[in-house]
Parts: C-alpha cells; structure tokens; sequence
C-alpha cells in the first residue's frame, strides 16, 4: 500500500534542490529590515516607543545592517506632512539619523507661509465675487474648503512640498 505524505513532506520533498542566489538573500533581508525600521517607526509616532528605545533599536539594527539608517530617513521623508505635526520626525532626524531637520522645518514653514498668502488671496478674491453679486456684510464669510480652485491650489502646493522634500540633503 502507497505511503501517504503530508502536505509538509510533499513541499519539502519539492524544494529540496532549490537554493537562494546572493542578490535574492540581500533582497529578502533588506525586505525585513525595512519592515522592521518601518514597525519601530510607526510604534513612536504612536507613543508606544521612547526616543531612547527607538535609538537603541535602531543602534542595534545599524551594526547588524547598516543600510537601516537610509531606510529610517525614507520612512521619515515619506510621513512629513506639511500641515501635520512633524515634531517625531525631527527628533529622529536630530537625534537618531544626525541629520540637521532645520531645513526641513523651513521647507514646512515656506509652505504655511505660502498657504497663508494664497489663503488670504482666494478669500479675497471670493468676496469680490460675492460682493459683485450684492452679497456683502461682516458677517460674510468665505469657505474656501467648498471651492474647487481653492483644493487645487492645495493639491499643487503639497506636489511641490513633496518634490522639494526630496531635494533637500
């Protein structure tokens, strides 16, 4: 009567001859180490990390993995929102990475600044409309989130924040 094989033996009676080439080993171990760097990320934006657990990670992984610290500051890079709270990411930069955030934290302010102005210029603009059209009073105010030009002006804002993010060094 035939042997029967579990699933487990079948899998391994098929794979034994198959082996991992060296750039299939890097590209498996860059995989975890960037999963890795990215869990510890999102555990401290979270608050479940300190700066000083995620520094000690993080000293670790780098001895082991040297490549962990350019896959911190992607990680970093990816999650900077001009209109959020950046306040984590900078720490890490300063602290962790070494990297002066200063520019960083200038490249956020030109963009409140440049939001403030196009903000002030589109209300304006929107009450000349309003006004043109017999509306007017000081209780008139415009809601520039309804206006269709306002998010655009929004959208293309962020698109360069996002381009001069990646040029800054």
């Amino acid at each position: 009567m035939a042997e029967i094989k579990s699933t487990l033996d079948l899998i391994m009676e098929r794979t034994k001859n198959l082996t991992l080439t060296e750039e299939e080993k890097k590209a498996i171990s860059t995989k975890e180490v960037k999963s890795r760097v990215r869990g510890c990320f999102q555990r401290y934006s979270d608050g479940s990390l300190t700066i000083r657990d995620l520094k000690e990670y993080m000293e670790k992984e780098l001895a082991t993995f040297p490549e962990a610290a350019p896959l911190l500051r992607e990680e970093c890079l990816a999650h900077m929102e001009p209109e959020g709270d950046n306040r984590k990411i900078f720490q890490m930069m300063d602290e962790i990475l070494g990297i002066d955030s200063a520019p960083f934290k200038h490249l956020v302010d030109d963009f409140h600044n440049e939001m403030l102005r196009h903000r002030t210029e589109a209300a304006r603009d929107t009450l000349d409309v309003f006004h043109a059209q017999g509306i007017s009073g000081t209780s008139v105010t415009p809601n520039l989130n309804l206006s269709p030009a306002w998010k655009a002006c929004l959208d293309k804002a962020r698109g360069q924040f996002r381009s001069k993010l990646y040029l800054v060094r």
